[in-house]
């Protein structure tokens, strides 16, 4: 880490952009999006419009990664919420797979429908 005195005009520039933009709750990005630095100021921000869906918005956050996230306005159907129970249920059971692993029994299943269409 630099001390200011041996950071050069254009670091000390940025150094201070960065300051002044972590102190504020939100920015307008490039896209025209209102970037929020945090989930909380986020999230006080879509209580304050009850009458829109987080899409309509164009709003996004900072997550703790550094990475832009954004709330979904997508609905689970019944068979996704029966699925998505189903994989807990297995997790909490011990009962799952390794990334390598579903693969693998993916590739064996596209192998024999491709042998059975033959």
């Amino acid at each position: 880490m630099k001390t200011v005195a041996e950071m050069s005009v254009e670091e000390l520039k940025e150094l201070i952009r960065q300051v002044i933009a972590e102190q504020r709750e939100y920015f307008l990005d490039e896209d025209g999006w209102l970037v929020f630095t945090s989930e909380e100021a986020y999230a006080r921000y879509l209580a304050r419009h009850p009458d829109k869906m987080p899409s309509e918005l164009k709003a996004c956050f900072i997550d703790e990664n550094g990475v832009k996230a954004y709330y979904s306005d997508y609905e689970l159907t019944e068979e996704g919420l029966k699925r998505l129970e189903e994989g807990r249920r297995r997790i909490a059971e011990g009962r799952f797979v390794t990334l390598e692993e579903s693969r693998r029994r993916r590739m064996s299943r596209e192998a024999r429908k491709k042998k059975a269409a033959v």
